[in-house]
């Protein structure tokens, strides 16, 4: 990890691509240790590398999770098991994070959705689709419901990124970075600390994944790409007449001086201007959570989706 924070860019991606060549197959990650458990679900060829994804339940309209930058599919399992009742649901890990393999550069949120189209068609999983998506992953849900409409029933954005972030956030002071995102991940020195309210039970094998070099190598390029990403999002076609439901943390996570009053400010503002994406809409404010509302108040996120399936899909 040393070795790679010494690299530049160019070299970097110049390593990850040779790598793709090299890099054999991820799943025995999952169960070298019998104590830790087998990887759920499968991995599915989508063309040049494999990606995993983990469906339960049945019924339509068909909910796909996708996590923030440096999450993956196993933080989902407490909604996802409850929502299975009710009709099918999918997790799955984007390409280079979790079980999945790398996948090819640059990781934006145009590459992604492209994937995990293929994913779900390669996987047999179908439509229509309930798009839900935490943080970076709100770029992914809201880009795959403007690029296939007819495929998308409804979207619930959970303290998604915002197109307009990268460039509306003021930045901090010139000897730091810009900070464009809600602390969502700990990343100290290349390591991640697992965040409390992870699956008690999964944490032990979430945590030797997150801190894999692919996994950590992924969400960097991630962060480069944000904002061509959010440059992509505000270019895209206009948003369906579906329903859209947002999900705000009601907890502070910037500091508390002058400059996190005017974070905390304007967070609030570009999520209100998300629950504007449609006229059959919701805003809710999770009042114990920060950042990761499905980890902090997952019951949240469940009635949230219940209400939306009852309402617009109780007859199909």
């Amino acid at each position: 990890m040393r070795f790679y924070s010494c690299l530049n860019r160019r070299a970097a991606l110049i390593l990850w691509a040779c790598l793709l060549g090299a890099v054999g197959p991820t799943p025995g990650l999952a169960s070298p240790n019998p104590k830790l458990p087998v990887m759920p679900g499968e991995m599915v060829d989508i063309g040049g590398h494999r990606m995993h994804i983990y469906c339960i339940g049945w019924g339509k309209p068909t909910v796909v999770l996708d996590s923030g930058a440096g999450g993956f599919s196993l933080e989902w399992v407490r909604v996802q098991e409850v929502l299975a009742r009710r009709t099918r649901v999918c997790s799955y890990d984007r390409a280079g994070y979790g079980w999945s393999e790398l996948g090819p550069l640059p990781r934006s949120v145009e590459q992604i959705t492209r994937e995990l189209r293929t994913l779900l068609k390669n996987a047999g999983v179908e439509g229509p689709y309930v798009m839900v998506g935490h943080s970076f992953g709100g770029y992914s849900a809201q880009a795959f419901a403007r690029s296939y409409p007819g495929e998308t029933a409804g979207l619930v954005l959970i303290e998604s990124s915002h197109p307009e972030q990268a460039t509306r956030f003021p930045a901090r002071s010139s000897e730091r970075p810009r900070s464009i995102i809600p602390r969502s991940r700990n990343y100290i020195a290349f390591r991640h600390i697992m965040h409390p309210n992870f699956p008690k039970e999964m944490a032990p094998i979430a945590n030797r994944l997150m801190n894999s070099w692919n996994h950590i190598m992924t969400w960097r390029e991630e962060m480069m790409m944000f904002p061509a990403s959010a440059a992509r999002a505000m270019s895209s076609k206009p948003m369906p007449a579906i329903p859209v439901v947002v999900l705000t943390r009601g907890q502070r996570v910037w500091p508390n001086n002058a400059y996190g009053d005017q974070m905390e400010r304007i967070w609030m503002d570009l999520q209100d201007e998300l629950s504007r994406l449609s006229a059959d809409r919701v805003h809710l404010i999770a009042e114990h959570s920060g950042h990761q509302i499905h980890l902090d108040q997952p019951g949240i996120v469940i009635n949230a989706l219940l209400t939306l399936l009852d309402s617009n899909f109780s007859d199909k």
